[in-house]
């Protein structure tokens, strides 16, 4: 073997590797897994605190934002639920002054795509 062979077959190699990965293979997209399928979200365990925590001090009764939605359970969270749909998952307009987290977010939509279980 002359000694231009060994490098010659290790450049080689390594060519025909860096041949193989084509940009096309490095941007084809994951599969997106859900997190926790099959977990049923209820007002009472996961979105009444949010709502609680999030919204009541501006939107419970008597509050400057009750003329807009009054949050007084699950009664009025389910008879808004459109407009708060609209407002804290589409626009992402509420709450103001702040945010929601994306777990916070998560849930609720989940909730709302459960079909609203008290």
């Amino acid at each position: 073997m002359s000694k231009y062979t060994s490098p010659l077959i290790t450049l080689t190699i390594s060519i025909i590797l860096l041949a193989a990965c084509t940009k096309k293979q490095a941007e084809e997209p994951k599969p997106v897994v859900p997190e926790k399928p099959g977990i049923q979200v209820s007002y009472a365990a996961t979105i009444q605190p949010i709502f609680q925590a999030r919204c009541a001090g501006c939107h419970a009764p008597g509050r400057k934002a009750s003329a807009a939605w009054s949050f007084d359970g699950y009664g009025t969270v389910t008879a808004n639920a459109a407009r708060i749909k609209q407002v804290v998952l589409v626009s992402k307009t509420m709450p103001l002054g702040g945010t929601l987290s994306a777990a916070d977010l998560q849930s609720i939509k989940d909730w709302f795509d459960q079909g609203m279980k008290q």
